[in-house]
């Protein structure tokens, strides 16, 4: 039991001095089998027989400690307090209500219920303001030796910014990304081949020609050392394992906007268990909120049979808007709200952009 703790102990200070991962590896047995109910004697017999000879590992550390010096009538009244302690949150337990409002954590009670709070934010920018940011997310450094293709297109996006006219799906969505991140937000993005792009409309990184490195355009918005950041993290094939974490970020901080990106949208079939089990329901379950945004690009569709759709028939399929057409006394905006997730088809770069910062 004292290995037990320590090891938990050493693995969460280690964590917290080197902000590093830890892996603890333990090994233990269900003496009752599934539950209380269970007989797993029908499918482990053996096993089961050696389980139910074992002396309880309670009495082995308790045996240790009265070995170790330790009163047998201390050990005896921790028995009585703790008892006593279950006895009487047993027996409130029976009455106590629960709030689901309850469980929700801090930083999302910062997040208004639109409910009680009015209508959503207007996510629109003032121009001077999107053109200030615009030309310093779309300037390469002038010392940096890119590929002349890459710069092209960013010399392109930078004529763009200022002329207002010719803005394409990767500046939209760059100017959505840095205007966030100005307001004080945190943005990241995830996925395969995201730093690129899939149809290479992307580029937030911008990979040096004559040495190892990249430089990220958006982060000129943050400035050096700043925790409002941008980050593009290409993600290895498990998209199950990659959506639930980014959902698990999005659970953690309401201040991030965290975006998964299936490279085609029938790449969303490797983490339909995380979209059905945790996205689509989680917060009806568990009262989890998340903002969580999933990114699907379709627009290949007959380029194979499931290499081309995102589906979006099974999505809608997920939706729980059981209420449209909307109820006269209730505003539209309230409704979509208080909808389990959202779907949206974007047509232009400018319904992106809004989508986005939304």
């Amino acid at each position: 039991m004292d290995d037990v703790a320590n090891t938990f102990r050493i693995a969460a200070q280690y964590r917290q001095r080197f902000g590093r991962d830890v892996v603890v590896d333990l090994v233990g047995y269900r003496k009752m089998g599934h539950n209380e109910l269970d007989q797993p004697s029908y499918t482990q017999p053996l096993m089961y027989a050696i389980v139910k000879g074992m002396n309880p590992v309670r009495n082995v550390y308790r045996d240790q400690l009265i070995n170790e010096g330790i009163p047998e009538a201390t050990l005896a009244a921790i028995d009585t307090e703790t008892q006593r302690q279950l006895e009487e949150a047993y027996q409130k337990s029976k009455n106590l209500e629960f709030d689901a409002e309850d469980w929700v954590d801090a930083k999302w009670e910062e997040i208004k219920d639109p409910e009680k709070y009015g209508l959503l934010k207007d996510t629109g920018v003032d121009l001077a303001d999107l053109r200030e940011i615009g030309n310093k997310i779309t300037n390469l450094p002038p010392e940096g030796n890119f590929h002349p293709k890459i710069a092209k297109i960013f010399e392109d996006r930078n004529k763009a910014i200022n002329s207002g006219k010719g803005i394409d799906w990767g500046t939209a969505e760059s100017l959505a990304f840095a205007t966030l991140i100005n307001e004080g937000n945190h943005v990241r993005i995830s996925g395969q081949d995201v730093e690129r792009g899939t149809f290479s409309h992307r580029h937030a990184h911008v990979f040096h020609q004559d040495r190892d490195g990249f430089y990220v355009p958006i982060n000129a918005i943050a400035g050096e050392n700043s925790q409002r950041t941008f980050i593009a993290s290409n993600s290895h094939l498990s998209e199950y394992a990659v959506l639930g974490f980014e959902q698990g970020y999005a659970q953690s901080d309401p201040s991030t906007l965290v975006l998964w990106e299936a490279q085609f949208g029938d790449f969303a079939n490797g983490a339909q268990i995380m979209i059905d089990q945790f996205i689509t329901s989680g917060e009806s379950k568990w009262n989890v909120k998340s903002g969580l945004v999933m990114l699907l690009p379709h627009g290949y569709d007959g380029a194979g049979p499931e290499h081309s759709s995102s589906r979006i028939e099974r999505f809608l399929q997920l939706n729980d808007a059981d209420d449209y057409p909307p109820p006269a006394d209730r505003p539209e905006a309230k409704i979509v709200e208080s909808m389990n997730f959202s779907l949206a088809q974007c047509t232009t770069a400018a319904q992106f952009f809004h989508l986005l910062r939304r």
